[in-house]
C-alpha cells in the first residue's frame, strides 16, 4: 500500500516520539560506533551534521568524536527559498534561533558543497536502499542536488519502511547509505 509523504511523516513522527528511552540510547549508541567504523567517516576531513533537536538521533556524540580525531564539522544556516548552506561549528560560534525553534550559526566560514567530505543526512523515514522523507521543508534535497560527496543517514529501527510504502517524487534526493540496526538487536 503507499501513501502520501506527509501521512507517513506524521506516523512515523509519532513512533518516534513513542520510541522509549533504553531503546533510544542503545541504537544511538550502536549507530554511531557503526557511523565511526565506516570508509566515508574514516576518509572525511570535513562531515556535515545537524545540531539535533529532541525528535532526532543525538548528533552530540558525532560532533565530540569528530572534533577528537580533528575533523572539521559542519552545521546548516537556512537562506530564503528553502535552501541552506553549511558553516564551521567551532568552540566560539555563537547561535541564533530560527523560527522553526533550531539553533542555527550566526556567521563563521561557509564551506562550499565540493568541500564537504561526508554529509549526514536526517530525515523522519528511511529505507535501506537509501530513499528518505524528511521534516518536509525540501531543504536536504535542494542542497544534495548540488552535492556530489559521501551521503549517510542514521535510522533508529522504528525509522526504516519499506520500499513501496510511498512514491518519490522528481526532486526528491536519496543517501548513498543507512545504517540501521538488524529487527533482533
Amino acid at each position: 500500500m503507499t501513501y502520501s509523504k506527509k501521512e507517513l511523516r506524521q506516523a512515523y513522527i509519532a513512533r518516534l516520539q513513542q520510541l522509549d528511552l533504553n531503546t533510544r540510547l542503545h541504537e544511538e549508541k550502536r549507530l554511531t560506533s557503526l557511523l565511526f567504523d565506516q570508509p566515508e567517516w574514516m576518509n572525511a576531513k570535513v562531515i556535515a551534521t545537524t545540531l539535533s533537536q529532541s525528535l532526532e538521533l543525538d548528533t552530540s556524540p558525532i560532533i565530540l568524536h569528530a572534533r577528537h580525531e580533528n575533523r572539521q564539522i559542519v552545521v546548516p544556516r537556512t537562506l530564503p527559498d528553502r535552501q541552506m548552506e553549511f558553516v564551521a561549528l567551532n568552540e566560539d560560534t555563537e547561535f541564533v534561533e530560527t523560527t522553526f525553534g533550531i539553533l542555527e550559526p550566526k556567521d563563521g566560514r561557509v564551506y562550499q558543497p565540493d568541500e564537504i567530505d561526508l554529509m549526514i543526512v536526517p530525515g523522519v523515514v528511511f529505507t535501506l536502499s537509501g530513499r528518505r522523507i524528511g521534516f518536509g521543508g525540501g531543504y536536504y534535497d535542494r542542497y544534495l542536488d548540488k552535492y556530489n560527496g559521501d551521503t549517510v543517514s542514521l535510522s533508529f529501527t522504528t525509522q526504516l519502511a519499506n520500499e513501496n510504502e510511498w512514491q518519490s517524487d522528481q526532486y526528491d534526493r536519496h543517501v548513498n547509505k543507512v545504517l540501521s540496526l538488524p529487527e533482533t538487536d
